[in-house]
């Protein structure tokens, strides 16, 4: 469960420029070339390998479930998700509602859930795969793994992974953590009582209590006590007071909220559950006072550059402007280059180039050299000639100018009548439409 020895290579694998889907529809990550055969043994040693594909059958993985649940200690459990608020890894905070989710659900067999034929309408099972790693690395940086996207296979997995520790093992709570606890329910009993998720979300957000300091690591948070029932309403109840459904949990009040029930519908004047606080927290000893914090981790330095990985090139100084050539890191092992046409303010005086693919990928970064002479690069699909608006290209990691007063290449197409308007981010995100080997 010590994501600390792996987790940068885990960072560098499991970014999004490095997400595809294969000829079966299932979505994988790359692993980059520049991930050395020795690095790719640590993974291996550490057992976090990538694409760890777990697929199980509906009953296998509910049976599974409720036998891990079982086993289970509630009160280490408890303990485990109250440190995770501090002193253990926030990768135990999906472990208790994991338990919760495991003892609440009954025996049922499949029903599919409206259009989505392989979704189960009772508890959100689905026939596709899921990456036992890359489950485990959002566990261990948001908190998450117990969701209903995940269905009960996600459980399973971060029960797996939590028991392969004995319980006498996990870790145990410091009267920081408990403070934490009751601290940050205090909050939300006195916030005004129309007061919804997001706002309350927000209020959390502004104590900086936790790490990291991020609106989804406060998210992920109070969506675990409303899926056990320390957040719920009497009519959309949490896991400890009463199993729902997949159905019941997927209402929400309108389209525009995005968590499930029973958070979508609890309001701050539903208060907290007390009798499931006391069930599950009551043998923690409220501290009378704020323990002292524990001092703030040292500033990290730069992280080293990796073996094999290019650096990006020393951007050329100057005003952005017509004929200019930005290199683009479309992943860590692969760029690309954009061409600037012109320049302009837009209504807002935001300035913004035309920007338009070169024809070139190579795993170092470009050189002025190499892009002299290149045509573009049109959408692969069809052909077509594709531009876009870009703010920000001197402001953007992995995008630097590395030459000016190039010559437009000549295009048998005219310009395209629409151009989006966007980032310069935009160049890295959208660059698959045009290179396929993305």
């Amino acid at each position: 469960m010590d994501f600390d020895s792996v987790l940068p290579l885990l960072q560098r694998i499991y970014a999004s420029a490095n997400m595809g889907i294969d000829d079966n529809g299932q979505t994988f990550h790359r692993i980059p070339d520049t991930v050395t055969a020795q690095e790719r043994q640590q993974l291996a040693d550490a057992g976090w390998e990538p694409n760890d594909q777990v697929q199980l059958p509906h009953d296998a993985a509910t049976q599974r479930l409720r036998s891990l649940a079982a086993q289970v200690d509630l009160r280490r459990a408890a303990d485990a998700f109250v440190s995770s608020l501090g002193s253990g890894g926030l990768h135990w905070q999906a472990v208790l509602p994991s338990v919760a989710l495991g003892l609440a659900m009954p025996e049922h067999a499949m029903q599919p859930m409206g259009q989505q034929g392989d979704r189960c309408a009772t508890c959100f099972h689905t026939t596709s795969a899921k990456d036992r790693t890359l489950l485990a690395y959002f566990r261990s940086i948001e908190g998450s793994g117990w969701s209903d996207e995940d269905g009960p296979l996600g459980a399973v997995l971060a029960l797996e992974d939590a028991v392969k520790l004995p319980q006498e093992l996990w870790p145990r709570p410091t009267p920081r953590d408990v403070w934490l606890l009751h601290h940050l329910l205090d909050l939300l009993r006195a916030l005004p009582p129309a007061t919804r998720y997001s706002q309350a979300r927000k209020s959390l957000q502004e104590t900086k209590l936790l790490r990291p300091h991020k609106p989804q690591r406060y998210a992920s948070l109070l969506e675990a006590l409303a899926f056990m029932g320390v957040l719920e309403t009497p009519e959309r109840p949490g896991l400890f007071t009463r199993f729902t459904t997949a159905r019941e949990r997927d209402q929400r009040p309108s389209v525009r909220v995005e968590v499930p029930a029973p958070l979508a519908w609890w309001s701050a004047g539903d208060g907290t559950n007390g009798a499931l606080l006391q069930r599950l927290f009551g043998h923690l000893e409220r501290p009378e006072g704020e323990p002292a914090a524990p001092p703030p981790p040292p500033r990290a330095r730069p992280a080293a550059q990796p073996p094999g990985v290019a650096r990006a090139p020393r951007a050329l100084p100057g005003p952005l402007a017509a004929g200019d050539v930005y290199a683009v890191r479309f992943r860590e092992d692969l760029w690309g280059a954009a061409y600037c046409h012109e320049v302009t303010p837009d209504a807002r005086g935001i300035l913004r180039g035309r920007m338009e693919y070169l024809d070139i990928l190579s795993p170092i970064p470009p050189t002025a050299d190499a892009v002299a002479g290149r045509g573009f690069r049109d959408r692969t699909h069809d052909g077509s000639r594709w531009q876009t608006w870009c703010a920000g290209l001197d402001k953007t990691t992995g995008v630097k100018r590395i030459a000016a007063q190039v010559p437009a290449p000549p295009h048998a197409q005219p310009t395209p009548d629409r151009l989006p308007v966007g980032s310069a981010k935009d160049l890295r995100h959208l660059a698959a439409w045009n290179f396929p080997q993305l």
